[in-house]
């Protein structure tokens, strides 16, 4: 994870203890709602903008079914 400027401690990290099948779905929660997100916002877009939020967009999907499908087994 990214390191703060404040004493270069970790900004985020997972903590001892947690499961990777929790930290993975919360991923997958996270994803989800920046995916909603970001549609919203497409369509009050036009032209390059919305095409890029659409690049965007799927990039998020895409790592959502990644990690959807680490969670499936």
């Amino acid at each position: 994870f990214h390191t703060s400027a404040h004493r270069g401690t970790l900004l985020l990290a997972t903590h001892p203890g947690i499961p990777a099948r929790d930290a993975l779905e919360h991923v997958s929660l996270l994803l989800k709602g920046a995916e909603l997100n970001a549609d919203d916002i497409s369509a009050h877009l036009s032209g390059l903008e919305a095409e890029q939020l659409w690049n965007v967009i799927h990039s998020m999907e895409m790592a959502r079914a990644l990690v959807d499908s680490l969670l499936t087994d």
